[in-house]
């Protein structure tokens, strides 16, 4: 287990402005930490500019960040559709595993 501390909550704030930023299509972006490990960052991203898929499997992408150092952990990211965003918060399509929007964390551009 690494040594240095590690802040996720102030990681995720991070990672979420700069996603907001730099991704013209991301209308905002959700922050799960409940039932996540101690060094992983879960984001679902409402993102305009993706094709819907229509195959009900949400795969988040992993980002394994600073592998094999003191300051490594796991950034997954979950792509969604608006469209899908709203089956999500309807729960007519289930989010991955354990993921879940208990004590969410909502980022948007102002």
């Amino acid at each position: 287990m690494p040594a240095t501390q590690f802040d996720r909550d102030s990681m995720a704030r991070w990672y979420a402005n700069e996603h907001l930023k730099t991704d013209p299509g991301i209308a905002a972006v959700y922050y799960l930490p409940t039932n996540s490990g101690d060094r992983e960052i879960r984001f679902v991203e409402i993102n305009n500019l993706i094709g819907d898929r229509n195959d009900d499997i949400l795969e988040p992408i992993d980002f394994g960040i600073d592998l094999g150092t003191e300051t490594e952990h796991k950034l997954y990211v979950l792509d969604v559709t608006p469209e899908q965003w709203d089956r999500i918060q309807s729960q007519k399509l289930g989010l991955p595993g354990n993921w879940s929007l208990k004590d969410s964390t909502r980022f948007r551009n102002e």
